[in-house]
């Protein structure tokens, strides 16, 4: 076994200890869990006797605990991640929910991330019918990374149309801070490979949220 499996055997257990009650202290202090909800507003509709709902994604994924959380606006989870004293990465989770046509979930994130060439793709990995990649992006100022993650989170005909499913997506920015030195052993080496790890144990599931008149639910 590769020790990128064996690394992600053992996030996988700490993220079903933290999932579960009475988690173990020791667990918690290298990771964790953050869950976070798409807002009514930018959910699904949904037929027939739950019309008055929207269907939208929650989302869970596990992060270092070294990176700090930061203010979050509805379906995101915001965090910063020091790599050194004068380099810093702010990342951003987004989880959406939109109906497209069923397909394969790699190519889904194949064609939503491409990279520029082989060297720019940190990591990928399918794991059952979910997909991710982490690609570093071509910038002339500082380091940019994105992610992206799918899943299919219902064919319910209530909520897809026919010949269509609902696709959810966990999309993450990492940037380096304005004026920061980041090295290439901060994103290869490190960032990279934590959000490819967050991402091989993301998960994703099905709300059903009633909007609020003015606001998002």
């Amino acid at each position: 076994m590769s020790r990128t499996l064996d690394r992600r055997s053992a996030i996988l257990a700490v993220a079903l200890a933290l999932a579960s009650a009475g988690a173990a202290k020791a667990a918690d202090a290298r990771f964790l869990g953050v869950s976070f909800q798409q807002p009514a507003s930018a959910g699904l509709p949904v037929s027939g006797p739950l019309d008055e709902f929207r269907a939208v994604a929650r989302a869970r994924v596990v992060v270092p605990a070294t990176w700090r959380k930061l203010s979050s606006k509805a379906g995101q989870a915001r965090f910063e991640s020091t790599q050194s004293a004068g380099c810093h990465y702010r990342i951003t989770f987004t989880v959406t929910t939109r109906a497209a046509a069923a397909g394969d979930a790699q190519r889904r994130v194949e064609a939503g991330l491409p990279a520029q060439s082989a060297p720019y793709l940190l990591d990928s990995g399918v794991h059952g019918s979910r997909a991710f990649r982490v690609v570093r992006q071509p910038s002339g100022a500082g380091v940019r990374i994105d992610a992206l993650w799918a899943a299919v989170l219902t064919r319910r005909k209530d909520i897809a149309p026919d010949g269509q499913v609902a696709w959810s997506e966990i999309r993450v920015s990492a940037r380096s801070r304005a004026g920061d030195e980041c090295h290439s052993g901060t994103y290869r080496q490190v960032l990279g490979p934590q959000l490819g790890d967050a991402l091989a144990i993301a998960r994703a599931t099905l709300r059903f949220v009633k909007p609020i008149a003015g606001g998002d639910g």
